[in-house]
């Protein structure tokens, strides 16, 4: 008795981690396991049902980008994580790092920006493809039925920016900004107000149109600029235009996006094995 107890211990043991580990859900001949539904549920905190979802569209987003025969070079992967260490500012030797501190190797970190590349391209090829460009009529009737959230829309200001090395040379400049000052550059700047730094833009906003703001050392020289004009969010369609179409492209890649899943999602053989 004493033999046979740890045996039926180990035996009940192994059968309850094939258990934990056993095949859930088949999407396509794609297997997801009780396991991951557990561990993904647990990592973003997620209801059974909303991970199960997710699961789910995340195994035919991959059966139709293998269908489509979608490729990524090495090359590639590694042009898109120098880009990505580069905007992070971060050396390939910091990322492996920071990486393996979340535990994640970089075999698996290469595996996974691969599938998000693979993933977008497709998105570009096969789902962006079905939208039409919106007429302007169309885009000013979605402004009409959206006019309240484009009310602080960005704003288009134009500019003249003044430096120099001498806070006296900037100075004269600001004084008679007509005449060409010794010393004093010059330069037009058309930019939109989210372009703008918190700080100038606060400056900017502070400053009457037609006139000059104080001179900002910047520490490597001192720079004014000349409010030409602030713009308008309160314009009409045409003074938000863009910010509108990239407004609307927006809910239209989500809904063609969710249109295409449900497609995918209608068409596939899915068979709930145990939950």
């Amino acid at each position: 008795m004493k033999k046979i107890l740890p045996l039926l211990i180990c035996t009940f043991l192994i059968a309850h981690a094939q258990v934990i580990d056993a095949i859930a859900i088949d999407v396509e001949g794609e297997a997801i396991t009780l396991l991951e539904i557990k561990a993904v549920q647990e990592k973003m905190h997620m209801s059974q049902q909303a991970t199960v979802e997710t699961l789910i569209k995340d195994r035919l987003e991959k059966s139709a980008i293998k269908k489509a025969n979608i490729q990524v070079s090495d090359a590639q992967v590694e042009a898109k994580i120098q880009a990505i260490a580069s905007a992070k500012g971060l050396t390939q030797a910091k990322m492996k790092s920071l990486l393996a501190q979340q535990g994640l190797t970089w075999d698996s970190y290469l595996k996974q920006v691969k599938t998000e590349m693979k993933k977008e391209i497709f998105f570009q090829q096969v789902i962006l493809s079905t939208i039409q460009r919106p007429s302007d009529s169309e885009l000013e009737e979605y402004y009409k039925a959206h006019q309240s959230d484009f009310a602080n829309a960005p704003k288009q200001m134009s500019l003249i920016m003044y430096k120099s090395q001498s806070a006296a040379a900037l100075q004269q400049a600001i004084l008679n900004p007509i005449k060409p000052t010794m010393g004093v550059q010059k330069e037009n700047i058309l930019a939109s107000s989210n372009e703008l730094s918190p700080q100038l833009l606060n400056l900017i906003n502070a400053t009457p149109a037609k006139s000059f703001t104080k001179p900002i050392n910047t520490g490597k020289g001192f720079i004014a600029y000349f409010v030409k004009s602030k713009g308008s969010s309160q314009g009409g369609f045409l003074s938000v235009k863009n910010v509108v179409a990239n407004r609307w492209l927006q809910e239209q890649r989500v809904k063609a996006g969710q249109d295409f899943l449900n497609k995918l999602k209608a068409n596939a053989k899915i068979r709930v094995i145990r939950l």
